[in-house]
């Protein structure tokens, strides 16, 4: 009896309602603009998809990019045919609603019983039964717009759960309001969810960033794509991270700017750091101000404090990159690699013309350039020599003044 119940559970659940969902677009060329790096209706998409409908209808003249596989296009002339053959309750939406929530939808197909219903405001979103969906058919036919169709057959409206679910994006200025839209909601979700946000109004989060409990992020900052922020992190003001991993307890300082990189536990930067793409910081390594990094790894516990650049490089554990430090990657035709080993030690201003490798433990005087390989615990030393001139420049000035007399 028990495993009867249970299947009969299990298959009730994976089964898809008897609804048939109709996406139509009044603007194809605006509703396939991007928001947040997808097209616009793909967040209209979104909200359809948690109804489980049994079909995804989109309506389109040509063929749109980016089509997903549980979505069939289809031409106006052609609907009737496409959802005569399905049973059942038929939602026609615009496709340019990127704000609306599942709860909405939800809501509307509940409440549609044996009359049809639409979102209020009437006009953008409507859930028709099987009659009204044959009356719908010859506004379909005779080429009327969505709108058009609904207003004609007057379902009785009830409330959206969120004011802002209905936005209609028909212009630049409405895409600019539906992105504050998101933001706002995330920075509301993200604080529910014990994060931290300074000033949300001047903070943009993207939706699919994800930020552990207890971070704090400061004002003006922005955190884009396919980002990740471990707990009890801080995000100081003016940062921007894009499509990065931040992990837990790690201390972002004012104006970092990091694109597609990847930080360990309890690591320092900025300010003002600078990571591009494939830069991997380790685990309680500290990277300061005026510190670029490019597809470079920085070690467990190493250090680059200020003023440098390193490109296309591994760099151990426990390493100390002196100020002024530059990795001369690039040869004017190909990119080439710098290692350094664990324990190294590298002064201020020195040069590390790659390929070039600096052996565990050694030392690399201030003011160097180096352009071959450095053993382990060894010192280099590659600088001219200095030379001092006892009053040089007292014989240098009589000499000046005998020259203007003469």
């Amino acid at each position: 009896e028990f495993c009867w119940l249970r299947h009969t559970i299990l298959r009730h659940l994976s089964m898809k309602s008897a609804l048939t969902a109709v996406v139509w677009p009044s603007n194809e060329e605006l509703s396939n603009a991007t928001l947040f790096g997808r097209p616009l209706w793909h967040w209209t998409l979104e909200a359809v998809r948690s109804l489980e409908p049994e079909r995804i209808l989109l309506i389109s003249k040509g063929r749109p990019q980016d089509i997903p596989a549980d979505v069939q296009l289809t031409r106006r002339s052609q609907l009737a045919d496409q959802v005569s053959r399905s049973k059942g309750k038929v939602l026609l939406l615009s496709a340019e609603l990127p704000c609306l929530q599942p709860r909405s939808l939800k809501r509307l197909v509940a409440a549609t019983r044996k009359t049809s219903r639409c979102l209020s405001p009437a006009g953008t979103t409507i859930c028709l039964t099987d009659q009204d969906w044959e009356k719908a058919l010859a506004g379909i036919s005779s080429r009327a717009g969505l709108m058009a169709v609904i207003q004609k057959l007057a379902p009785t409206p009830i409330q959206a759960a969120d004011g802002d679910d209905l936005l209609m994006v028909r212009h630049l200025r409405d895409w600019a309001t539906a992105l504050a839209i998101f933001r706002r909601r995330k920075c509301e979700k993200l604080l529910a969810s014990g994060v931290l946000i300074e000033d949300p109004s001047t903070v943009h989060i993207d939706p699919g960033v994800h930020i552990g409990r207890g971070t704090l992020v400061r004002g003006w900052v922005v955190i884009e794509g396919d980002t990740r922020i471990g707990p009890h992190c801080e995000i100081g003001s003016f940062s921007h991270i894009i499509d990065s991993v931040v992990g837990p307890g790690t201390l972002l300082l004012d104006h970092c700017f990091i694109r597609a990189s990847r930080i360990g536990k309890e690591a320092q930067l900025g300010p003002f750091t600078h990571l591009r793409p494939e830069s991997d910081v380790g685990t309680k390594a500290k990277v300061g101000n005026f510190v670029e990094l490019k597809k470079t790894t920085l070690g467990y516990g190493s250090k680059a404090p200020h003023l440098t650049y390193l490109g296309d490089a591994n760099i151990g554990r426990g390493v100390n990159v002196g100020a002024g430090t530059i990795t001369c990657n690039y040869d004017g035709q190909a990119k080439h690699l710098t290692v350094i080993g664990d324990g190294a030690f590298i002064g201020s201003d020195v040069q590390l013309v790659a390929p070039v490798s600096v052996g565990k433990g050694a030392y690399v005087a201030a003011g160097s350039c180096i352009v071959e390989d450095v053993p382990a615990e060894s010192l280099a030393l590659a600088r001219g020599r200095q030379v001092v001139k006892p009053g040089w420049v007292r014989k240098n000035n009589a000499k000046k003044r005998r020259t203007r007399k003469g």
